[in-house]
């Protein structure tokens, strides 16, 4: 019996932002639409960007056909689309589910649900990100934070690198976060610059806040010296 547990544990579990829970209904999603959603994120997570109806119908306990009318229905009112990408190691192009025309929704309807002034406060909290020790927060927190410190709305672009940065590739938000903050002390602040930073703190396996505050220290004291060493 322990051992069934200790099973159903190591499956995992799927990460659901909070505030989508709270907000769907208010969003005019139904119950239906909102579970397929949580299993095509449950795949996304799982490695499975683009799975079958099959596969779907399998975890659903709606008919095959609904399930085709629910997913017709979320692409024509673009809560998602589906993409085209390039495998890097064979070449080949695949489909995906793009969830951040979801995000993208949540977020306009989190900003008019939000009172002004709880606005002003959650913008407030944004900006201190820079100068105060970074805590995980929910994907819509992100983007808030991201769209304060630019100083204007994120593009859509932006807004899909920052959810596959979470969902896709796995990082944890406070180290996002932090690669923001490095971003902006070298007045670097592109996303596709703080993609580079992830990236090289991916390389040298650094996974938490402190290791990679401690890696940018290094890397500022070594240009700071190799800068001193060049002749006049």
């Amino acid at each position: 019996m322990d051992s069934h547990i200790f099973q159903l544990l190591q499956e995992g579990a799927t990460s659901i932002s909070n505030v989508l829970l709270k907000m769907y209904k208010r969003m005019s999603l139904t119950e239906e639409e909102m579970m397929l959603l949580i299993h095509l994120l449950s795949f996304q997570q799982e490695g499975n960007r683009f799975p079958t109806l099959t596969e779907l119908e399998e975890r659903m306990s709606i008919s095959e056909m609904r399930l085709i009318q629910t997913l017709q229905k979320l692409l024509k009112e673009e809560w998602l689309t589906i993409d085209e990408y390039t495998d890097s190691q064979t070449g080949m192009r695949h489909e995906q589910y793009n969830l951040t025309p979801l995000y993208r929704k949540l977020y306009q309807a989190w900003r008019e649900y939000v009172a002004p002034d709880q606005t002003s406060q959650m913008e407030a909290a944004a900006a201190s990100a820079l100068q105060t020790p970074l805590t995980p927060v929910e994907p819509v927190g992100i983007y808030a934070r991201f769209e304060q410190v630019f100083g204007r709305p994120l593009s859509p672009f932006e807004i899909e690198s920052i959810h596959m940065w979470t969902e896709q590739d796995g990082y944890q938000e406070e180290l996002i976060l932090t690669a923001l903050r490095e971003a902006a002390t070298v007045g670097k602040l592109h996303i596709r610059y703080i993609d580079r930073i992830l990236l090289e703190w991916q390389k040298q396996k650094i996974t938490s806040v402190e290791q990679a505050r401690h890696y940018s220290l290094q890397f500022r004291r070594q240009q700071t010296s190799r800068e001193h060493r060049q002749p006049l």
